[in-house]
């Protein structure tokens, strides 16, 4: 069969294409045809968002009778939503077994006469065309503000099934052990009471995942929803594992790529209506403005009266990490759209809610969110032909003009480190960003002193900012690993050899950077005096013969301490005889300096070279290294009234 052969687009006319996707029955191979349309003429169509996944293009499309390798994602996506009589699905097939229901044949699905017209990106976008890729993406706010209806696509309920089994398999393997006929015959009939098909019970998952959203939606309580309200002949065990699968499908679809791709979120706030996205697991349908309101409701109801009245537990630690971590997904997504009503959408927090999502191509690091924000230098249009580097630097260059902050120098490369871009230190790695383990708000190390941001140099390679004086760094420990058994011990051991002496509650402090991660409250705090009088405590206790080996022996918070001080960091002294900490790339004559406007000290690496071409000569000249935690300086005591400051360089 021939290969699809694409037609050229005018990007002077905003020609984009749309696929029309021919009506089948479930197995049937999938048919589409391709029609070049002008966004000027208001063509009718709705798009769809969905992760690519593994870039392998080993399925097939049937376009206008020619052959278009795809994705498994995208041939999933396009198989499930053609219109189409529905026949024994692939759901079906690998459900069967004891555990499945039969399915209803005679359901008709969707309406089987019209064509599904759709804009997907890796069908109407000719991937193989650098310079069509770069006008298409120019035009992607147009492409999706202009579609009636935003398909989401999460992926088949058997994927979701799997990864929850790789990812939780002691919850799974307890969450799904419903093989028994009892528990069928029970499910059954709460399915049945509840106004559910039988034909939908090899889904039984999905479907409670589905009504915990929208129950807790509402501000309701879980018991409220049709499929979990107590009926006669309704046994605890089977209510317990309905609610079991339910919870860990509600996680699975959580957790699955979709919700940490870049393009997710220029895709779902510029659709319109947003209230009309709609997110596919299979042949299920969810509204994702129930995924919000979820959680907007979901922290009421967990601590009081559902899950305590209940005794339904969320399980495992694990388990919380991950629901709290898909939970941040999800709320970035609905501040984003608060702000982009009010059209507030600004580059430092384009730049946060991008900073943790990923994409396969690292200029899409930039130009996922190009349609969102405004007034962006016009050295930022989409240029898939563009060197890496130098787009970074420009997209750096034009968040700090922005936002003037220093917080952002919290995640530039530094040195030191793998900067296959050859970047300046200063610059922001958009590709591979990181949390700099370094919460804002919680220190002030300069005080009143307000930002100064004051320029890049004329080769716009350096940045100029003012500091203090400073101290340097005279000795360094060894790197403490997160494997490290007892970093307390590891630091103690360097301390008295290199003679120097300081309380256990300094080392404390500093081993954690003085904060925590209050998961009660979902935010960070620093360090009391009762943590440290605990952590001391706790020390002895497991440093003597009796120590016990039950993890729940030690408190939540103060495992939270714990956890903070097995980051991968090493510990520092300075030449004024204070402790601080810093990443593993910190060495010994390194700088320690507080700029104006920073909430934590700086570690610079001073440079010996200081001849520049743009007249700047004379300026004292660094490469950034890291934040970092001194202990003594974090709340401005290195500065006052009468500072002196300085114009330096960094490089």
């Amino acid at each position: 069969m021939a290969t699809y052969v694409y037609d050229k687009l005018d990007p002077t006319r905003k020609q984009i294409r749309i696929c029309l996707i021919h009506p089948g029955a479930f197995e049937d191979p999938i048919k589409c045809s391709l029609r070049t349309v002008s966004l000027d003429d208001d063509p009718q169509y709705e798009t769809l968002s969905y992760a690519w996944g593994a870039p392998v293009l080993d399925h097939t499309l049937l376009v206008d009778g020619a052959a278009l390798k795809v994705t498994k994602n995208l041939h999933n996506a396009f198989q499930y939503l053609r219109r189409q009589q529905r026949s024994f699905s692939e759901d079906d097939h690998e459900s069967s077994g004891d555990n499945a229901f039969k399915p209803d044949v005679t359901s008709s699905w969707r309406d089987p006469e019209a064509c599904q017209v759709l804009w997907a990106d890796a069908v109407c976008i000719n991937q193989a065309d650098v310079d069509e890729r770069a006008s298409q993406v120019n035009l992607m706010g147009d492409v999706y503000q202009r579609g009636i209806r935003l398909h989401v696509w999460i992926g088949t309920a058997k994927e979701i099934r799997d990864d929850i089994r790789r990812n939780f398999p002691v919850g799974a393997q307890h969450g799904h052990n419903l093989a028994t006929l009892e528990q069928l015959a029970g499910l059954r009939t709460l399915l049945l009471d509840a106004g559910i098909t039988a034909s939908s019970g090899a889904d039984a998952d999905v479907m409670g995942a589905i009504e915990i959203f929208k129950i807790f939606a509402e501000d309701k309580h879980w018991c409220e929803a049709p499929l979990f309200k107590f009926r006669s002949g309704a046994m605890e065990s089977e209510m317990d594992g309905l609610w079991q699968i339910s919870k860990l499908m509600l996680l699975g679809i959580l957790t699955q790529p979709w919700w940490k791709r870049v393009w997710v979120v220029q895709e779902v706030l510029l659709s319109t209506p947003v209230e009309a996205t709609v997110l596919h697991i299979s042949h299920h349908e969810l509204p994702l403005s129930s995924c919000n309101s979820f959680l907007a409701y979901w922290d009421k109801h967990s601590r009081t009266c559902c899950l305590s009245s209940f005794h339904v537990s969320w399980g495992t630690e694990q388990f919380k990490k991950k629901f709290l971590e898909a939970r941040d997904y999800v709320n970035s997504l609905e501040e984003v759209l608060r702000c982009h009503k009010n059209e507030a959408l600004g580059m430092g927090l384009a730049y946060d809610v991008f900073s943790s999502r990923h994409a396969a191509d690292p200029h899409d690091y930039i130009y996922g969110f190009l349609g969102l924000v405004k007034d962006l230098p016009s050295d930022l249009k989409a240029d898939y032909r563009r060197p890496i580097s130098s787009l970074y630097l420009a997209a750096t260059k034009a968040l700090f003009r922005a936002e003037g902050s220093m917080e952002y120098l919290g995640t530039a490369i530094g040195v030191d480190t793998d900067n296959q871009h050859h970047l300046p230190s200063w610059c922001i790695d958009w590709s591979e960003r990181e949390k700099s383990g370094y919460a804002p708000g919680l220190f002030n190390a300069a005080r009143k002193w307000s930002q100064h941001l004051q320029r890049l140099c004329d080769d716009e390679k350096s940045l100029l900012i003012e500091a203090t004086a400073g101290d340097r760094i005279t000795c360094v420990s060894t790197v403490i690993e997160k494997t490290t058994i007892d970093p307390v011990v590891h630091v103690v051991k360097w301390m008295r050899a290199i003679g120097h002496k300081d309380d256990i509650t300094t080392v404390l402090r500093v081993l954690a950077r003085d904060q925590y991660t209050d998961f009660a409250k979902f935010s960070d705090q620093r360090i009391s005096p009762e943590h440290i009088y605990l952590l001391q405590k706790w020390k002895v206790f497991i440093s003597s013969n009796k120590r016990r080996r039950e993890p729940m022996s030690v408190p939540v918070r103060l495992r939270e301490v714990d956890l903070r001080m097995r980051r991968r960091q090493c510990l520092f002294l300075t030449r004024h005889g204070r402790l601080g900490a810093g990443p593993p790339t910190t060495r010994e004559g390194d700088c320690v300096l507080v700029a104006k406007g920073s909430q934590y000290p700086l570690a610079l690496r001073p440079l010996s070279d200081s001849s520049f071409e743009d007249g700047q000569q004379g300026l004292p000249s660094y490469q950034y290294v890291s934040q970092c935690y001194v202990d003594g300086i974090m709340d401005g005591e290195a500065v006052d009234a009468d500072t002196e400051w300085q114009t330096i360089r960094l490089c």
